[in-house]
């Protein structure tokens, strides 16, 4: 069995976010159609800003002083590069056959583009996990078991 890390992710409202990520979110969106998150991994908290723009889904992670962690785009399965998906699929399917793929993100962190595959298995401590990949290779990073106060919090 593999060892995983286990991110707890809670909705929240604007009057719980930290003055400074308050004064970090975008001002060029209409702030009543964000959603907030807070997020628990490794010990450490951020507060995710999910909205929407020309019908396409992003996210924006802060910490609690309102620096940008990482940035989240949604994306389809389908719109991989074919290799990537591949190898993706291999690694889902050795650890947990039958998964099903929830939500597919790219993601911008410290520089670098990762690819995050969020999935329901039973197999799952949480029910929920998340693989975490190398955009350019491909190389598997890590799978993450998440911890959701509703299926809602996806987005």
């Amino acid at each position: 069995d593999t060892y995983h890390k286990t991110e707890i992710e809670q909705s929240i409202r604007i009057k719980d976010l930290p003055p400074k990520v308050l004064l970090a979110l975008p001002k060029e969106y209409d702030q009543k159609e964000f959603t907030y998150k807070r997020k628990l991994k490794d010990g450490k908290v951020s507060y995710d800003v999910d909205y929407e723009k020309g019908g396409k889904k992003f996210s924006i992670a802060y910490d609690e002083q309102g620096k940008v962690i990482e940035e989240e785009k949604k994306i389809e399965l389908s719109d991989l590069p074919p290799d990537l998906r591949i190898k993706a699929e291999k690694v889902l399917s050795a650890h947990y056959p039958g998964y099903k793929i929830l939500l597919v993100e790219e993601v911008y962190t410290h520089n670098e583009m990762l690819l995050e595959i969020f999935f329901s298995h039973p197999k799952a401590k949480t029910g929920f996990a998340e693989a975490v990949f190398e955009y350019k290779t491909g190389i598997f990073r890590e799978f993450i078991n998440i911890r959701m106060q509703s299926i809602q919090t996806l987005y």
